[in-house]
């Protein structure tokens, strides 16, 4: 068992103890806390609805680090790459997604690139956010509430220097509120972090806003490239931080995640927030963190929030960090980390491929987004593929199983380039892993557009479905005098459209006929959503048990009949390795206890499900079993 050495609180605005652990190599972090009181508010005015005013063109900052470009375009490394990688092997007989609906996103600001994002409430009304611009839109009305500025958002008396860039939008389904974020400023002087919370679950009653420092420690660094996500109390904000005039390659300092108490934001109060930086592993530096959604709208209890990080300037790596935090912001959380492999190496993806040469940065290798659902995490990201081309990964990782070797597979669509993927869940039950996967796609042959697929049950997945093509290549970066270089997006957006069974929504990168990009955003469906849920462990319709758990070399199954019948069992692994079953056995249960002996000498350590039949197909029990 790991140690950890105690974390206390010794008072605001003033460094905490260092925490730290064994894992491989020492994790050491440091921690902060401050307090945030509101800087204003945002009604929308009938000018936002009406005029919509927008910025002129301007590229924002890169979200690279320490990050060597030439690397991406290394032929020898592809080469080598396509020795180890495991491209995923596309399943003609999985079902596709639904595309259900699809709609343009804010109109072009003249800002590059994309950073498309967006929440919808269950009210469906959109908040839609992109370089430069925010907008609300009521779906089922379909009527335009108010686009502006990320600027003319919050304008205190005076005003913030510097680009309004980054923004992300997410739906707190456990409040029924939003929240917005966007960075302004771009180096220690300026660098500031605004954050919107909604007044109600209405976006046309506006929000209460807060100014959150970007050089909180005052280290002469700005804060860059936002990820956020939610708790049941909390909001938590991850950030890069970089020295004044960074480059795509140098300048990088640390990343850093903030705990907000989200209550307080609703309510126009005094927020409190926790600061956590300085991450290292054996000496080195985390870069980029993913916060790592919930798979639906239930908040467990006391449950952790995870956040993901990975080598994803290195060439080659395999290395997932996973990060969580135990405890509210108004507690005194904790937090701890654990490293894992995965079964095959991700890479720096390489420029993706437009018509006339044009070409897409894909930035790194970091990964995009996630969400958790029974103890098993779904990743995405870019990387390289074995054809040395630019594609997605997508991994899992069991909170319960080995954490060597863990599922993770790549997908390659050669000739076509995807990058910027996002993973939303679709299952109806806790037996299910199934999830939409949706990314942007380009080609020399193919206009810039938005694509999805689908990853069933099994573990299969299903072709491309391309929800929108574009209508041509992009072309509006002429910076440095390099008219085939553009900026692809830094990252996307996702959500469950909550209530609605199997279905989600999603945006991504559209081309205009002239060359503009535009944000499209879809509604789609799992092709699942009409089957019966898979049996899980809260579904069981039959008292039943297993000891020991953890097992060693064997274990019992008990099980309480109120008749005799013959029943199926069913062994698999429950890391999503492979839909295998280990095995498949009949036997007769009689009326009252029973008790049903396996040995288990032959399995692997690591996580399976046992699941019980009875004679007429029916699942009646389904049970974890922990190898050792």
């Amino acid at each position: 068992m790991t140690n950890i050495l105690t974390l206390r609180r010794i008072g605001i605005f003033c460094l905490l103890l260092l925490l730290s652990f064994n894992t491989k190599a020492q994790f050491t972090f440091q921690k902060h806390s401050f307090s945030i009181n509101p800087a204003g508010g945002f009604t929308p005015a009938e000018i936002e609805k009406i005029f919509a005013p927008s910025l002129t063109a301007q590229e924002m900052h890169h979200p690279d680090g320490e990050l060597d470009r030439i690397w991406s375009k290394n032929a020898d490394r592809a080469e080598y790459f396509g020795k180890v990688a495991n491209d995923v092997i596309i399943n003609p007989n999985t079902p596709r997604p639904e595309v259900m609906d699809s709609l343009a996103g804010n109109n072009y600001s003249g800002s590059v690139p994309n950073d498309d994002d967006f929440a919808i409430g269950a009210n469906q009304q959109i908040l839609r956010v992109r370089n430069s611009t925010i907008g609300a839109y009521d779906y089922q009305k379909d009527s335009l509430l108010y686009e502006l500025t990320l600027f003319r958002f919050y304008r205190p008396s005076t005003f913030l220097p510097g680009s309004k860039y980054d923004p992300r939008a997410l739906y707190d389904p456990t409040a029924d509120r939003f929240i917005v974020l966007y960075l302004s400023g771009n180096t220690w002087e300026n660098s500031k972090i605004i954050v919107g919370f909604s007044k109600s679950n209405d976006l046309a009653d506006g929000f209460n806003i807060y100014v959150v420092d970007g050089n909180p420690l005052n280290d002469s660094t700005w804060s860059d490239y936002p990820h956020i996500t939610v708790s049941e109390d909390d909001l938590f904000i991850t950030m890069n931080t970089f020295y004044n005039g960074s480059t795509n390659n140098s300048g990088y300092v640390q990343s850093t995640i903030r705990q907000i108490g989200k209550q307080a934001g609703y309510d126009s109060l005094a927020l409190t927030e926790h600061y956590y930086s300085n991450f290292k592993i054996g000496n080195r530096n985390l870069f980029n963190f993913t916060g790592i959604d919930r798979a639906d709208d239930e908040f467990p209890p006391n449950a952790p929030t995870y956040f993901l990080s990975n080598r994803n300037l290195d060439s080659i790596n395999d290395s997932i960090f996973v990060v969580r935090i135990e405890g509210n912001a108004g507690n005194n959380p904790q937090m701890y980390l654990e490293t894992y492999t995965t079964e095959t190496p991700y890479g720096l993806p390489p420029e993706a491929r437009q018509a006339q040469d044009h070409k897409f940065d894909c930035n790194d290798s970091r990964i995009q987004g996630g969400f958790i659902h029974d103890g098993v995490i779904q990743y995405v990201g870019n990387t390289i593929t074995s054809s040395g081309n630019s594609g997605i990964y997508h991994g899992m990782i069991n909170r319960y199983g080995p954490k060597t070797n863990s599922y993770f597979k790549i997908i390659n669509f050669d000739p076509i380039d995807i990058g910027y993927p996002q993973v939303t869940f679709t299952g109806k039950s806790k037996s299910e892993i199934e999830s939409i996967i949706s990314f942007n796609h380009t080609g020399d042959s193919l206009n810039a557009g938005f694509s999805c697929m689908f990853f069933d049950n099994d573990s299969s997945y299903s072709r491309r479905k391309q929800i929108v093509e574009g209508g041509d290549f992009v072309d509006i970066i002429s910076s440095g005098g390099n008219r085939k270089y553009e900026r692809w997006g830094d990252y996307t957006g996702n959500q469950n459209a909550y209530g609605e069974t199997g279905v989600i929504w999603a945006s991504g990168y559209q081309a205009t006929t002239n060359g503009q990009p535009l944000t499209a955003i879809a509604k789609l469906r799992s092709p699942n959503w009409q089957n019966a849920p898979s049996i899980g462990l809260a579904e069981k319709s039959v008292q039943s048990s297993v000891a020991p758990n953890p097992i060693s070399n064997w274990f019992e199954f008990h099980l309480q009949q109120d008749k005799e019948d013959l029943l199926q069992f069913s062994l698999r692994a429950a890391d999503g390795r492979s839909a295998k079953v280990l095995f498949d056995v009949e036997e007769l249960a009689l009326e009252g206890k029973n008790s049903f002996r396996f040995k288990t000498d032959a399995l692997s350590p690591g996580l399976y499900i046992l699941s019980v039949y009875n004679s007429k197909g029916e699942a009646i029990a389904q049970e974890k079993i922990l190898k050792k």
